[in-house]
């Protein structure tokens, strides 16, 4: 794999974020449970799983090394309101923004063991994880023309 640049990582990182942050935005108040199909994630529900997962993964990976806990309680029971829902990405997107800002290059060329047993470098983590972020805008962008809405403009 390619050697990797932290400030680079971190910058995309950011951009991605505010695509997402406002991609986000454009949920309709009072529409954060409208599923576009049977067994899909709700508008809501796709913020929050970013979330939790980010949340996940910084908690992990972190200085604490805490375990790979995925149940982080991010759930449109205890965020109901797009008011509530996007505190939480925000106050998840400071703490990555911490997180990321703070890694050396050598820090992403580390090795991590995921919890499923791959082993990957710490840059290719987070690589996957903007991947990961960019399909669930994806899956935010269509649900939300299904809900009757035009999404955002991210690109400009």
């Amino acid at each position: 794999m390619m050697n990797l640049d932290s400030k680079f990582l971190y910058e995309r990182w950011k951009t991605a974020r505010k695509m997402f942050r406002t991609t986000a935005a454009a949920i309709p108040p009072g529409q954060e449970g409208f599923r576009p199909a049977e067994g899909t994630m709700s508008l809501g529900e796709i913020v929050l799983h970013v979330t939790s997962v980010e949340k996940t993964a910084v908690d992990a990976l972190s200085a604490t090394r805490s375990a790979w806990e995925w149940d982080q309680g991010f759930t449109l029971e205890r965020y109901p309101t797009l008011d509530r829902i996007l505190a939480a990405l925000d106050e998840q997107t400071e703490a990555t923004g911490a997180y990321l800002s703070g890694l050396t290059d050598a820090d992403l060329a580390r090795t991590v063991r995921l919890p499923w047993g791959a082993e990957w470098s710490l840059g290719q983590l987070w690589l996957e994880w903007m991947d990961h972020e960019a399909h669930h805008r994806g899956s935010l962008v269509t649900s939300l023309r299904v809900a009757g809405v035009t999404p955002p403009n991210i690109w400009e």
